[in-house]
């Protein structure tokens, strides 16, 4: 199966005056947020941010209607992204997935990295790779084309490839 890293377009900015060191974000409930934009912003489907150890990654109402359609442990929590003058809100949807330990190889120039994941390959749609102080949000080919097709705006991908071990331990494993 082939899977993508999601990410979120860097030419954006508005994602990036979000205060993710807020509450709500580790809390898991709906809550209010702002951010210095206008109503003529365009706000990007898909962005994520961080704070301390965590990565908050944050969807909108037409990317979360794609996301659950494809995974049933995916959970998401709704908050408010207000413009600090109070002109202009925009609902957003906080996105928890099961997480994946695995270890990545570097790949080299113009090379997909590669990650080596511990378990069976079980089909997963979306999911999320820690990598030390990283994580990354994987999607499957199928899932990828399927946003692309519904032109959602902010979202780049980035190839890469999944590595299933089945109960070796990754640490020792230098095959």
């Amino acid at each position: 199966m082939d899977y993508f890293i999601m990410q979120t377009d860097e030419r954006i900015t508005l994602h990036k005056e979000i205060n993710y060191a807020h509450p709500g974000f580790r809390n898991k409930e709906p809550f209010v947020t702002f951010g210095r934009f206008d109503e003529d912003d365009r706000c990007p489907d898909f962005f994520h941010g961080r704070f301390l150890f965590d990565t908050y990654f944050c969807v909108t109402d037409q990317l979360k209607e794609i996301l659950e359609a494809y995974s049933t442990e995916i959970s998401m929590v709704p908050f408010f992204l207000t413009d600090e003058d109070y002109r202009f809100q925009i609902v957003c949807w906080n996105m928890n997935c099961p997480v994946e330990e695995c270890l990545l190889e570097e790949g080299r120039h113009n090379e997909s990295p590669v990650f080596h994941c511990e378990g069976v390959e079980n089909k997963q749609y979306i999911f999320c790779i820690r990598k030390e102080k990283a994580q990354y949000l994987i999607v499957s080919l199928e899932l990828a084309e399927n946003i692309l097709r519904r032109q959602l705006y902010g979202i780049r991908f980035i190839p890469v490839s999944i590595v299933w071990r089945e109960g070796k331990d990754l640490e020792n494993n230098h095959s």
